[in-house]
């Protein structure tokens, strides 16, 4: 298994979780772990999903696990845009529903160039964006070094150091 952020060798020592429950995880050898990385991956509920959740995802994977949003509009999708423009300010009403937070962050900076004609998007030094390529350049650690080499998506970005009382 490749580490995705650090040294893969590193990987033969991390615990083997089995299984997750609230905020904790526990190893095969019943050693039980709080999961400090949750909203890095978006894990919201928690370990434990609550029954009502469980219920609506087997309802909608028994009637439409997937369609890819240019064919067709979903009904799921429809009321939550329908929910989300009432909650927005302005006119906004058109939304876009990416996989995971690499093709938002890659969304959001097309849309911010192409709305803006401009190219710069500042970012902070210390961030994590995504994994893709303009994310990944617009990710401020240092180890994304190689997007920035021969035009790979990594030109526009300005970083900036974040906000904090020690600098």
């Amino acid at each position: 298994v490749m580490a995705t952020w650090g040294p893969s060798a590193t990987m033969a020592a991390v615990p083997n979780i089995v299984r997750g429950e609230g905020v904790y995880l526990y190893d095969d050898a019943g050693k039980r772990y709080i999961d400090w990385t949750s909203q890095a991956i978006c894990s919201n509920l928690g370990h434990t999903i609550p029954p009502q959740v469980k219920a609506a995802i087997d309802e909608q994977l028994e009637a439409l696990p997937f369609i890819y949003s240019g064919l067709a509009i979903t009904e799921p999708r429809a009321r939550l845009s329908a929910l989300m423009a009432e909650l927005c300010p302005g006119d906004i009403n058109g939304f876009l529903f990416p996989c995971g937070g690499s093709e938002a962050n890659e969304a959001a900076i097309r849309i911010a160039r192409r709305f803006t004609g401009k190219e710069k998007i500042i970012t902070h030094y210390r961030s994590y964006h995504g994994g893709t390529t303009s994310a990944l350049a617009a990710t401020g650690d240092f180890r994304r070094w190689f997007t920035e080499r021969g035009g790979g998506g990594g030109a526009g970005y300005i970083k900036a150091f974040n906000p904090q009382p020690f600098h």
